[in-house]
């Protein structure tokens, strides 16, 4: 609890944008930390995965052969480097981080974003996906397609209008040309701003 009350002291002496107070964006914060602090997040749960598939053993085993050792790694890697690539491009063309309280300060529509609007979470769908085919549990696809599709309905609901407040009808034109999540290849050349 200690610890709690002391990050609570830390941010409330950050100094807060006028212009954005609404949505408690602070300056001061390291963004590189919170950076830092959202991948050791990303990879524990990738451990807490881990270790739920390696107490489960083989009940809920679906094991497809090779393919569990192609298509698993294969999946993971193209996550994380979605991820990766998804958090850089907030931190370099947003001037932000996918913190709420370091939010970006520009809408980000170039990179990943002019394919999907929710890359970095298509991207962990990916990875945590990925280490269940890679262990060969069908217990764990579940589990992350649970997890992923109660955080998608959370982004859609909350952080859609969060957007839309923030960034008025530059977001809405956003929103009309670029799918929520499952990018459209087709349309490649009309996402560009």
């Amino acid at each position: 609890m200690n610890f709690l009350k002391f990050c609570t002291k830390q941010l409330q002496k950050r100094k807060v944008n006028p212009k954005m107070d609404k949505y408690k964006v602070t300056e001061g914060i390291n963004k590189r930390k919170v950076i830092g602090l959202f991948f050791f997040g990303l990879l524990l749960m990738a451990v807490v995965e881990i270790g739920i598939g390696w107490i489960c053993g083989d009940w809920g085993r679906i094991k497809i052969g090779w393919l569990n050792y192609l298509l698993g790694p294969t999946l993971t890697a193209g996550g994380i480097a979605l991820v990766i690539w998804s958090v850089l491009t907030q931190y370099k063309v947003g001037d932000g981080t996918p913190a709420p309280m370091v939010a970006t300060k520009k809408l980000v529509t170039q990179g990943p974003y002019s394919h999907t609007r929710n890359p970095m979470t298509l991207g962990a769908l990916f990875v945590y996906t990925g280490i269940g085919i890679w262990m060969s549990s069908f217990l764990l696809i579940i589990l992350s397609m649970s997890v992923f599709s109660s955080l998608l309905l959370f982004i859609y609901i909350h952080e859609t209008r969060e957007l839309a407040r923030r960034f008025g009808e530059e977001y809405l034109e956003y929103r009309k040309r670029t799918p929520f999540l499952v990018p459209k290849i087709s349309q490649k050349q009309k996402n560009k701003p």
